[in-house]
């Protein structure tokens, strides 16, 4: 099996014959060693060939060959000779010899007749020579085809990973980890090119090393200086590629820090270094490389196991990682401007809260609770397995959506006339005042008709002890607290609850009532104020509450303007538009049903109401228990039809209301 050494002479040549020990080729000795033939005894089949770069030639007799068995099987012999040592075949043959099928199997590449013919011998040896370079040629342009392929697939799936990934960190740690794999480096490294205080700094961003380390986010800064093999590549944008970094010229501008490796037992060998530009070509980071092997999975044990196994990174290994890094740094600046996006949206989308609470105090904090409600439905959605929502989830992009959704629903209420929203009455603020006035007026006229009937009796010489005296002033009592007890329940039927039984038809008495003015007589209570202190619930007419109505539309209508659908959030505006509806249609302003509602709206809505409920800063209502809040969600929303019981029943079960109750009540002044 192994290769068994002749006398022949030693040769400098290109090519190397391998021949049983039976043929002679004494015949043709003097034309192979001035051709730089080296030839060589071989018990066949052989294991191993140590060519030394030459081209392989086996020369075998046809009778070996039929020897191997029937023609499939004398194929697949000359196939594994051929291919296991990347050989040219050249069989020798007797004259007329009735094997002559094996010259037609495609891995024969000569034929030569006995007794050898120097001149032939050598043409066919070199000839089939050739022909082995060529398959050797073509089979490594193959195999480079093949990686290229390879390759090129891995940069495509780590492009589009790159680009799909939203999370900044994770995306750094991606790259890094796509540059381990890419090239078998056991250890690598993501610097970050940064303006810190008007002044450029690279930031350590990530650090891997091992096979199945998933990478450490480290954030330290580092000045930019070239004295470190980052810093030099981020400054001039050169790439650096060592054999071992230990080896490093003393004049060399940048040097290598040892303190890692004697931190933790491990050996830098091997190392590549190059620069991540964006779309304007300019330098943005640096990725680096360490140790090479030749199996990503091998874990270095020991500084003498690095020195024993990795390898050199080569040039085919420096053009893909630029061509990752390429893609890297496109990537790190789009999401760079994405979390500007994001920033710039934030701050717009505070603002716009801060104008909302400027129109309506009464209900400032509102729109952060709702968004911290829905978002907590949702979050607490993402986490059940049963139920008919087990199968939905919503992403980190459809949370930020609703977050914005619930944060803007109110905005509208900027076009709503402002007394409407600090009307905490019935009355518009300051006609009960009026009122309360006429009927002092009232009261003062009663009191001056009584004074002058008295008047009148004295005039008429009647005692002041006379009954009639009596009368007149007992009539008086009895007016009195007759105008006072309909006052009262003027009063009472201002404030914005539900009328009780008697008041309704004390305020028919007082829309009767009248007292004089200038010599007319007018109603105690004016139509107008009669219409308001009939409101059924609440304190809002139905005038005023179709004005505070109509905010959800100015919402949409706003948030339409805004360009969302070149954002990942494009329904905002429409989720926004949503917040009122009722699963039965009896919300507003479109009366959607049912499924044309969207969970995220459904879990919208139920925030809202549940904080409106629960809310202490209403100007028209006490705060309620949260027990009295579910309850009512429960009995007056869900079990109506007009919220989706389901997803109220994830709200309660989940309690994910109590953090933001509880942070809302330590942040209550």
């Amino acid at each position: 099996m192994a290769i068994v050494e002749t006398d022949a002479p030693a040769s400098t040549g290109n090519v190397l014959l391998l021949h049983p020990p039976e043929i002679d080729l004494s015949p043709a000795h003097d034309a192979f060693l001035q051709a730089g033939v080296l030839t060589r005894a071989a018990a066949l089949p052989t294991e191993t060939v140590d060519a030394d770069g030459r081209a392989v030639v086996f020369l075998i007799e046809s009778a070996r060959i039929a020897a191997i068995g029937n023609r499939e099987q004398v194929a697949i012999g000359l196939e594994l000779i051929a291919r296991a040592h990347h050989a040219a075949v050249v069989v020798l043959a007797e004259t007329n010899d009735p094997r002559g099928w094996i010259a037609t199997d495609p891995h024969v590449d000569g034929w030569l007749v006995a007794p050898i013919d120097p001149h032939a011998a050598l043409a066919t040896v070199m000839l089939a020579a050739r022909c082995a370079r060529e398959r050797e040629r073509v089979r490594m342009l193959e195999e480079e085809r093949r990686v290229g392929k390879r390759e090129s697939r891995q940069l495509l799936r780590i492009g589009v990973a790159l680009s799909s990934e939203r999370d900044i960190g994770e995306l750094q740690k991606l790259i890094v980890n796509a540059a381990r794999q890419l090239t078998n480096a056991d250890s690598g490294s993501l610097f970050l090119l940064e303006e810190i205080d008007g002044e450029r700094k690279l930031r350590f961003a990530v650090a891997q090393t091992g096979p199945k380390d998933a990478g450490t986010y480290l954030g330290a800064v580092l000045p930019l200086t070239r004295g470190s093999i980052s810093g030099y590549v981020a400054t001039t944008g050169e790439t650096i590629r060592l054999d071992d970094a230990y080896e490093i010229a003393p004049s060399a501008e940048y040097q290598f820090n040892p303190s890692f490796d004697m931190r933790t037992n491990y050996r830098t060998m091997s190392v590549l270094a190059v620069p991540m530009r964006d779309h304007k070509d300019e330098v943005v980071g640096v990725i680096m490389l360490i140790n090479r092997k030749d199996d990503f999975d091998l874990v270095l044990e020991s500084p003498e196991h690095t020195l024993e196994v990795v390898r050199p990174f080569t040039a085919h290994d420096e053009n893909v990682l630029l061509s990752l890094a390429s893609q890297a740094g496109v990537a790190v600046e789009n999401k760079t401007l994405l979390y500007a996006i994001q920033d710039l949206f934030e701050q717009f989308v505070r603002a716009s809260v801060k104008a909302i609470e400027v129109r309506d105090r009464a209900t400032q904090g509102h729109s952060s609770r709702v968004a911290e409600l829905t978002v907590a439905q949702a979050t607490a959605v993402n986490e059940i397995d049963a139920g008919i929502y087990r199968d939905m989830r919503f992403d980190v992009d459809q949370l930020r959506e609703m977050r914005y959704a619930a944060l803007l629903h109110d905005f509208g209420k900027v076009a709503v006339p402002e007394y409407i929203f600090a009307k905490a009455k019935k009355l518009p603020e300051g006609r009960l005042d009026e009122i309360r006035l006429r009927f002092l007026l009232a009261l003062e006229q009663m009191e001056r008709d009584a004074a002058h009937r008295k008047f009148a009796l004295v005039k008429a010489g009647i005692d002041t002890s006379d009954e009639r005296f009596l009368a007149i002033d007992a009539a008086l009592a009895i007016r009195r607290t007759d105008l006072n007890e309909l006052l009262e329940s003027v009063e009472s039927a201002n404030e914005p609850r539900v009328i009780a039984e008697g008041v309704g038809e004390a305020l028919d008495v007082a829309l009767q009532r009248t007292y004089s003015h200038r010599g007319e007589a007018h109603t105690l209570l004016k139509p107008e104020e009669y219409d308001f202190l009939r409101i059924a619930r609440g304190s809002l007419s139905t005038d005023e509450r179709k004005k505070m109505e109509q905010h959800v539309t100015q919402s949409f209508l706003f948030l339409r303007e805004i360009p969302w659908t070149q954002t990942p959030w494009k329904r905002v505006a429409d989720l926004a538009y949503g917040h009122h509806e009722h699963l039965d249609g009896t919300g507003y302003p479109r009366g959607l049903m049912g499924t044309d509602i969207a969970p995220q709206v459904r879990m919208l809505t139920i925030a809202d109401v549940f904080d409106a409920l629960t809310a202490n800063d209403r100007p028209y209502k006490a705060a309620m228990p949260i027990e009295r809040a579910l309850d009512i969600l429960v009995k007056e929303f869900a079990q109506r039809g007009k919220v989706d019981p389901d997803l109220l029943d994830i709200f309660i079960t989940k309690k994910v209301y109590e953090p933001v109750m509880q942070y809302a009540q330590i942040h209550t002044p």
